[in-house]
């Protein structure tokens, strides 16, 4: 018996066809944002915006989507509306923590530092046991190759001639090691001290660059300044 083309035309394109939320999803049906946040990362934010506007309709009102929707928003002061409905709607998402840093750091961006330390006060009230509340280490990067010699740090003497340092500049949180290690050596080649410090947030793990150490945060605040022009990326002062 002859099978007609169309027939077969309509097999093949039935066994190829995969729903779109399913192409988009992990196993577990929820949206994979961690992998399209390594892909932003990586300098894929177009892939990952040519993607969103599916996401946003095969997972409507997703605090994840959303997130990743506000990440990919070059409009800050939209981006941050993004967020906070987030914080609002969703406070018991796992991206309700790291939309609330969102919002610390939009404000502190634009110098509006009060607004700014009263959103980071209330991220440590509200979520105490995030890692951005916390701030705990949990590894350092791998003391497998012995650390270069640190260059001349950043930093003021206090009063007295002792050295008092509790604020650094965070210039970038990663999922991807080598990323954060490409940013701490292009710190290291300008003379620049960095670390790295990887920590886990339900579940996921970030590692974050710290460059420089400061016993004043006001200080701290002129030389991330500094960085953002310089290098342009988003900084803020965090304490150590």
């Amino acid at each position: 018996m002859r099978i007609s083309a169309a027939i077969v035309s309509v097999i093949v394109l039935s066994l190829a066809w995969v729903p779109a939320a399913a192409a988009q999803s992990n196993q577990t049906g929820e949206p994979d944002i961690l992998k399209r946040l390594e892909l932003i990362e990586k300098g894929q934010a177009e892939v990952v915006r040519a993607e969103l506007p599916t996401l946003m309709t095969n997972f409507q009102n997703h605090p994840g989507v959303l997130y990743l929707q506000g990440v990919l928003t070059t409009d800050g002061s939209e981006a941050v509306k993004i967020y906070q409905s987030i914080v609002d709607n969703f406070p018991k998402s796992e991206w309700a923590d790291d939309a609330f840093f969102k919002l610390y750091q939009y404000y502190y961006s634009i110098g509006l530092y009060k607004t700014a330390d009263q959103k980071l006060e209330q991220l440590k009230r509200d979520y105490p046991f995030s890692t951005y509340a916390t701030d705990q280490k949990v590894a350092e990067e791998s003391k497998a190759t012995p650390p270069p010699e640190p260059p001349a740090k950043v930093s003021r003497p206090s009063k007295g001639g002792k050295s008092s340092i509790v604020f650094t500049v965070q210039a970038g949180t990663f999922s991807v090691l080598q990323n954060a290690e490409e940013l701490k050596s292009r710190f290291e080649r300008d003379g620049y001290a960095s670390h790295i410090f990887t920590i886990v947030n339900n579940g996921k793990k970030f590692h974050k660059v710290w460059v420089g150490e400061f016993n004043k945060q006001e200080e701290a605040r002129r030389f991330s300044t500094e960085i953002k022009k310089k290098y342009q990326l988003e900084t803020i002062v965090v304490p150590r």
